[in-house]
Formats: C-alpha cells, structure tokens, sequence
C-alpha cells in the first residue's frame, strides 16, 4: 500500500502532515511504551525467521479466529490448490450449503469449541496454512512489476513451490497463538462483530489490519515494537483519518502487539486532541486536510516511479 511507501520517508507529505498537524507524540507514547515493558513475554522463543512472514501469517490467523465469513479469500483460493479446500476446516469453517467457494465459507464453531489449542494436528495445519499465505503474499509484494504478479501466474507458481514453514516458524506461531488466547482475545472480541477485516482506505491508499465494531486495530509483530511507536500511531491514525465520508463510523483506534499479547487502545477523538499542535482537533477538518495530503502523496509516489 502507498501509506507504507509513504511513512518510510521522514520528508513525504503524510509525515509532513503529523509532523504540521499532530506532533505531540511523546507524551501519548510514554505511558504506552511503559504498558509495553511492563507486559511479560512468556517462554523464550526461537529466532525468528522471515519476521515479517511470521508477523503476517499470525495477523491471518486472527482475522480468521475473530471474522464470521471467510476472509482473504482470493489468497486463500491459490493456497488451497495445494492444501486442499477441506484444509480450511483446521480454522473453523465450513462451506454453506450449495457452495464450495471459500468466499462463501461460515465460521461454524461455537464460543466453547474455537479454542483448540491442544489439537496438535489442527494447530500445525492452521498455522501452516496461515503461513503459506503469508508466503505467497510476501511474493507477490516484492515482485510487483514483473509477469509472476498476476493471479494466474501467482497460482500456477504456487502450484509447483509448495513451500513449508520451517519447525522454527511453527514454534514461533504457536507461541503466538497461545499469548492471543486469553484476556486479548477477549478484548478484541469485546469490541463486536468485524465490520471488515483488512479494510482499505482512500482508494486502497491505505489498509488496515481489524475494524471491530466501531474500533480500528493494527496487529504488530515485533521483537522491539518500543521503536517503532510513533511510526506504528501514525499508520493506524492514517487510516482512521483516510476514511474521509466517515463510512466506517471508526470512533477508537488501537494496537494489539503478538508478542507481548498486548493491546492498547484510545478513543480517536482523545487521540487526536492529545496529539494535535494546539490542544484541540477537529476530525472532520483533520479528514479533509488528510486527503489533499493523500493526493498529493500520490502524485510524489507516481513522480519517484517515473
């Protein structure tokens, strides 16, 4: 997505819009990264290969657990071709009746039963599953201007790969799961139903990682998140902000961190005030200022291309 092309450089018209707009970061973040170090990590963990294959794989495995409808489903479609589609069923899900496209697949546990941590053959094949997917996206981002990024030559080169994650990588899942399970499950679930998972903004400009009930949550994977906070506020803020008609009625923003199991979570309207350059904000003037800075981004990112 541009919002990432665009938060990796200091100078681009999104960082020159928070750093205008909304730069008092340090004292919002302080009692953050406080929370973050307070949170003990569990049992150690193997090296992470790939961290950020790992750190996709778990965000689908969430996606999965918290969605009623089957999610990623044109990414899952080309795993599938491998897997199997009944392979799908380690995740919950079922095709309803009269339809075999995953798209149309329902989550049929039930509240007791989604917890099946100590099914070693389920768990292995639903996180295997959720890596491969993390895999074969990862390719498809880092090959964007070649022939394999099309959905045919993606699928047929899946067909032949038929990668595995490594027992390292499913350690590391695992363990994952398991610091989900619990009190941030909870959490998460206690925001309501998904109203999207992976919503796009401003003309796919932006995605985000969970919008439950009327709260909009990035899923972070990593080792030190401490540094990377103000970049990780301003994608989840972007996005809030990028929802220019105010569609998806967001009114709280938050980020769940894997490895910690940790979420944090604030009203948007708080956010903005306690960040904004003179104490008070106003969203709708901050959306419209936000999508003049969206345009002019992309016109900057079409620029660097050429």
């Amino acid at each position: 997505m541009s919002l990432t092309v665009a938060l990796a450089d200091p100078k681009s018209p999104v960082n020159t819009f928070f750093d205008e707009h909304l730069p008092h970061h340090e004292p919002f973040i302080r009692p953050w990264l406080k929370t973050l170090l307070r949170r003990p990590r569990g049992n150690p963990m193997p090296a992470s290969p790939a961290p950020n294959i790992i750190g996709a794989a778990i965000e689908f495995r969430i996606g999965f657990d918290l969605a009623k409808s089957f999610p990623y489903a044109a990414l899952a479609g080309d795993i599938s071709l491998t897997a199997g589609i009944d392979a799908f069923r380690s995740l919950g899900y079922e095709p309803s009746t009269g339809s075999g496209e995953l798209s149309m697949w329902q989550k049929v546990a039930s509240d007791n039963d989604r917890d099946t941590s100590n099914d070693h053959d389920q768990q292995f094949a639903a996180t295997r599953l959720c890596w491969q997917m993390a895999y074969l996206e990862s390719i498809a981002y880092e090959l964007p201007k070649t022939e394999l990024n099309t959905p045919e030559n993606l699928t047929a080169f899946w067909t032949h790969l038929r990668t595995e994650p490594s027992s390292e990588a499913v350690q590391v899942l695992l363990e994952l799961w398991r610091r989900y399970l619990g009190p941030a499950r909870s959490t998460l679930t206690g925001f309501g139903d998904p109203i999207a998972i992976r919503p796009t903004f401003a003309n796919r400009f932006a995605a985000g990682d969970l919008l439950l009930g009327r709260t909009l949550i990035e899923v972070k994977c990593e080792l030190r998140p401490e540094n990377s906070l103000p970049r990780t506020l301003r994608q989840v803020l972007a996005c809030a902000l990028a929802d220019s008609d105010d569609e998806l009625s967001i009114e709280s923003i938050g980020v769940y961190h894997a490895y910690e199991g940790s979420i944090v979570h604030w009203p948007l309207a708080r956010a903005l005030a306690s960040l904004s350059a003179t104490g008070h904000a106003s969203l709708p003037e901050l959306r419209a200022r936000f999508a003049d800075t969206v345009a002019t981004e992309r016109r900057s990112i079409e620029e660097r291309r050429r």
